[in-house]
C-alpha cells in the first residue's frame, strides 16, 4: 500500500467518527464523562496523531528539467530550489508530492516521468555538475559505425512476426497493473523473466535474470546474449517494464499499459526471438533490459546505468523502446528524440531505417529532460538513443489512464508501428554486435 493510502484512509476514518459525533451533541461539556464517548473521542486522537504523524513523508532530491521548475513550483509550492543551470535543476520534494508532480510533468510537458529521483542530495547534485560527462555522451563518437552485414540483417527482418508482438502486448496487458509496488508488478517482470527463458532456452551464451532493487519489491530482468569476440563490449536494448494510471493510488489503479510500455517490451521480446531463433551469435555482448519502476523518476534504469558506470563496464550503445505501437504522427513513423540522447549513434540509426527498414518515415523531436529511461544512461556517460512513435506533440492521449490498451485509434488493435521498430532493433543488434 502507498503512504498516501494510509494517510488518506486514517483521515477519512477520523472525519468519519468525528460525523457521527459532533451532530449527536456528544462533544459537549455534559457528556464528556460518558465513558463511550469518551473511548470514541480516545479512538479519534489517536486515529488524528497517527494521521498527523503518517503525512511527514521522507524528503528526497529530483534532478528536472530547468524549463519546468517554475510552473512545477506554482502548482507545488513546497518544492525547494537546491541548484540549477541552464538545463537541469536540483529540487527538494516531499515524497507524499512525486505523484502530483508526475501529473503536473505529464499534463503541462507530454512528459513521462520528466523527473529523475536520487539517492541523496549530493548524487543528485553531482549529476547536476557533471556537464563534461553529459556533453561527451551527447557529441562523442564512441563507435565506429558502419552498415555492412547486409544480407544477414534483411534475413532476420523478413522473420518479424506481428503477432508474436500483439501477442506479448496482449499478456502484459492483462496484468491489472504493473505497478512497482503492487504484487502485480512483481508478478508480471516474473511472466517477462519466464518468456525471455524460454526464448534463450537453447542457448549455452545466455542467461536472463533479475537486477534486484532494494527500495521496492519489482525487479528489473535482464537477458544477456555473449559476446563472442569483444565480450567487455556491451549492446543495451531497453524499455521500462511498468506501468501506472492516475496520479494517485496507484497500486490498486487499472493500467493495462498497452503501448506504455507493454509495445516497448514486447518489440523487445521479438527482437530477441528473431536474434535467437537465428542462432546469431553476436561479436559483441548484447543485453536486454526491461527495467522497473521508470514512471515515478527512472528509478530502475538508473540503478543498473550508475552500477555499470562504477564497474566500469564499456557499453557501446544504448537504445530505449519506450512507447512503440502508436502511430501519432501523420507524416513520421518513428522519431527519434535529440535532446540527452547521442548525436552519431542517432543518426546511424536513422541510416539502418532508410537501409533497412523500407517504407519507413522519421525524424526528429524533443522530449525534455528525464522523460524515459535513455536520459540514465545519458547521465551515466553512455551513448544512448531514443526512437519514438510519434513527435512529443501528438503522444498517444491515453497513455496513464484505464483506456491504454491495443484497440484505441493510432494502434487499431494491432502491432504494425511496433514491427517497424523491431526491425530497426535487429538492425542496429546486428550491425553493433559484428
Amino acid at each position: 500500500m502507498d503512504l498516501s493510502d494510509v494517510q488518506l484512509g486514517i483521515q477519512h476514518v477520523s472525519y468519519y467518527l468525528f460525523s457521527l459525533l459532533y451532530p449527536y451533541g456528544l462533544l459537549s461539556n455534559e457528556n464528556l464523562t460518558k465513558g463511550l464517548v469518551m473511548r470514541s473521542i480516545v479512538v479519534m486522537a489517536l486515529l488524528m496523531s497517527l494521521a498527523s504523524l503518517s503525512v511527514v513523508a521522507k524528503e528526497i532530491y529530483i534532478t528536472i528539467g530547468s524549463d519546468a521548475v517554475s510552473s512545477s513550483q506554482k502548482s507545488m509550492k513546497s518544492l525547494s530550489t537546491i541548484k540549477m543551470n541552464s538545463d537541469i535543476s536540483v529540487l527538494k520534494v516531499n515524497e507524499k508530492e512525486i505523484p502530483y508532480l508526475s501529473k503536473h510533468m505529464h499534463d503541462k510537458f507530454n512528459r513521462c516521468g520528466g523527473f529523475i529521483v536520487h539517492e541523496s542530495k549530493e548524487e543528485a547534485l553531482r549529476v547536476l555538475a557533471d556537464h563534461q560527462t553529459r556533453k561527451s555522451a551527447k557529441s562523442t563518437n564512441f563507435f565506429n559505425y558502419t552498415i555492412t552485414k547486409g544480407e544477414t540483417v534483411r534475413n532476420m527482418v523478413s522473420q518479424v512476426s506481428e503477432f508474436g508482438i500483439r501477442d506479448m502486448i496482449l499478456k502484459l496487458s492483462q496484468f491489472h497493473n504493473r505497478y512497482y509496488k503492487a504484487q502485480t508488478g512483481v508478478d508480471s517482470q516474473a511472466f517477462v523473466k519466464a518468456t525471455w527463458e524460454k526464448i534463450m532456452a537453447s542457448r549455452t551464451d545466455a542467461k536472463v535474470e533479475y537486477f534486484k532493487h532494494s527500495a521496492w519489491p519489482q525487479p528489473s530482468v535482464i537477458a544477456t546474449l555473449e559476446g563472442t569476440d569483444h565480450p567487455e563490449e556491451v549492446i543495451v536494448i531497453g524499455g521500462h517494464a511498468d506501468s501506472i494510471a492516475g496520479f494517485f493510488g496507484r497500486s490498486r489503479a487499472r493500467a493495462p499499459g498497452a503501448d506504455d510500455n507493454a509495445s516497448g517490451i514486447s518489440t523487445i521480446t521479438e527482437i530477441m526471438r528473431v536474434l535467437a531463433d537465428a542462432n546469431y551469435k553476436p561479436k559483441r555482448t548484447i543485453q536486454f533490459m526491461a527495467y522497473a519502476a521508470e514512471e515515478v523518476g527512472l528509478l530502475g534504469s538508473k540503478e543498473i546505468a550508475n552500477k555499470y558506470k562504477s564497474e566500469g563496464k564499456n557499453v557501446v550503445g544504448v537504445v530505449q523502446l519506450d512507447m512503440t505501437n502508436h502511430k501519432g504522427s501523420k507524416n513520421l513513423d518513428i522519431v527519434f528524440m535529440t535532446d540527452f540522447t547521442n548525436q552519431a549513434q542517432t543518426k546511424f540509426m536513422g541510416s539502418l531505417i532508410d537501409t533497412y527498414v523500407d517504407g519507413v518515415s522519421w525524424g526528429y523531436s524533443k522530449c525534455g529532460y528525464g522523460c524515459s529511461d535513455h536520459a540514465s544512461w545519458h547521465n551515466a556517460g553512455y551513448p544512448a538513443s531514443m526512437p519514438f512513435e510519434s513527435t512529443m506533440q501528438d503522444i498517444n492521449g491515453h497513455i496513464h489512464t484505464k483506456n491504454d490498451t491495443i484497440d484505441v485509434a493510432g494502434s487499431g488493435g494491432t502491432a504494425d508501428h511496433a514491427e517497424k521498430f523491431a526491425r530497426l532493433g535487429i538492425a542496429f543488434a546486428v550491425e553493433m554486435g559484428k
